[in-house]
């Protein structure tokens, strides 16, 4: 592989108050930008936090704003891998297009506006370029508030949610999914448009055997989970990677996704009294048109404190399919095809195919790049196939296998 797709390019927020999307008495009289995520945390993106100092045209008064900056990576292969070009289009869509139609449409059935879900970031502008063209390149960002600023918080990826978070989280999920299945029900031909912006990204062909091959010799050796190796290895060892969100689309259960809900990607804010009063959802850049059963397999067993997934997962699993119907039917939709058996069908449907999807993902996602001597870009590709994983990772995946095992799902 060339050199050059490795070399670290300085990514810059330039001209911001062409962007910014503010009130017209308001101008930028300064700002600052700091990166606030080491290599590791964020392989698809830039981070930055950017603090702005607004003035009033009229009255001269002073306001400052918080906000979070997410522009491309800085290395061409980064780029590459992550197909930039299309993430930044498919979540700048989702800010400026599919969440605000949602939420019309929930007023549109009768919701009161402090009922509608606000499950985004404020958005305050996005960009693919500076050019007139509007090409993609490194100018590319999107705008939105800094939510930590405000009190939001995410878990320790090392522990995950305990159950009143893990809760809240799969309440916030489900009423997500609904709103695209009732926009499907009640405006199919906006929905069509949405599914073509939730396409999911092309890969370069990946056999099983790159990325799952250092999985099934963890299995094979781990005494807790290597009876049910044979198993394991009929699933892993076929799947493609560009076949992961090949799914049957089989209705009812079909909607609009996240595909990456995990500790990092779920926010929490508390009231005075320390209760969960508001969840935001962030990193759209993968949603797609999918079964949305995958996403709550994926945060159950990517996410969830270990006890949690032993003790409450068929709690969890309930609540998430009351929520659904809860959330249809206060939209005004036809609920009579979702039936609690056909849910759990489903459940054994996606299971197989989320299995592959998990047991990859824990690998990355419990990813400590300290472990990793002299972490860099240039070692992405071989952290990415070739990292065996640390104890943590171990335990998830001991648990995924006994889980799925348990229940049949595999």
């Amino acid at each position: 592989m060339d050199s050059n797709v490795f070399e670290m390019k300085q990514v810059v927020l330039r001209d911001l108050e062409s962007v910014l999307k503010i009130d017209n008495q308001m101008v930028v009289e300064n700002y600052t930008t700091k990166s606030l995520l080491p290599p590791g945390e964020n392989y698809g993106s830039t981070i930055f936090s950017v603090d702005v100092e607004l003035k009033n045209k009229i009255t001269e008064k002073k306001e400052d704003l918080h906000l979070i900056a997410k522009m491309c990576p800085p290395t061409e292969y980064q780029k590459e891998l992550f197909n930039s070009s299309r993430t930044f289009i498919k979540e700048i869509f989702m800010y400026e297009t599919i969440m605000p139609a949602y939420n019309k449409l929930e007023l549109e059935c009768g919701l009161r506006k402090n009922e509608v879900f606000e499950l985004l970031p404020k958005f305050y502008g996005a960009r693919l370029s500076l050019q007139p063209d509007g090409e993609f390149d490194e100018d590319a960002v999107l705008l939105m508030e800094n939510l930590k600023i405000k009190g939001y918080y995410t878990a320790d990826r090392a522990t995950g949610y305990d159950l009143d978070h893990a809760g809240e989280a799969v309440k916030a999920m489900a009423r997500f999914h609904s709103l695209g299945i009732a926009m499907k029900q009640k405006r199919p031909g906006i929905f069509e448009m949405f599914k073509m912006y939730a396409k999911p990204l092309q890969h370069a062909q990946t056999t099983s055997k790159q990325m799952f091959g250092l999985i099934l010799e963890q299995i094979k050796k781990d005494p807790e989970i290597s009876p049910h190796f044979d198993r394991c290895n009929e699933i892993l060892s076929k799947l493609k990677l560009e076949e992961l969100w090949a799914d049957s689309y089989r209705e009812p259960w079909i909607s609009i996704i996240h595909s990456d809900f995990w500790v990092n990607n779920v926010m929490f804010h508390c009231n005075d009294k320390g209760k969960i009063d508001n969840v935001k959802f962030v990193d759209f850049q993968i949603y797609l048109y999918g079964s949305p059963i995958r996403d709550l397999l994926f945060f159950l067993y990517s996410s969830v404190k270990l006890e949690v997934t032993e003790d409450e997962i068929d709690a969890l699993i309930d609540l998430y399919y009351e929520t659904v119907i809860d959330t249809l039917n206060k939209l005004g939709c036809d609920t009579s095809k979702f039936t609690r058996e056909g849910y759990k069908e489903k459940l054994a449907e996606d299971a197989i195919r989320e299995f592959s999807h998990i047991s990859f993902m824990i690998k990355m996602l419990t990813l400590d790049t300290k472990e990793i001597d002299d972490f860099d870009v240039n070692k992405m590709h071989e952290v990415l196939v070739r990292h065996t994983g640390n104890e943590l990772f171990n335990k998830r995946l001991r648990k995924l296998v006994s889980c799925f095992v348990q229940r049949n799902w595999i």
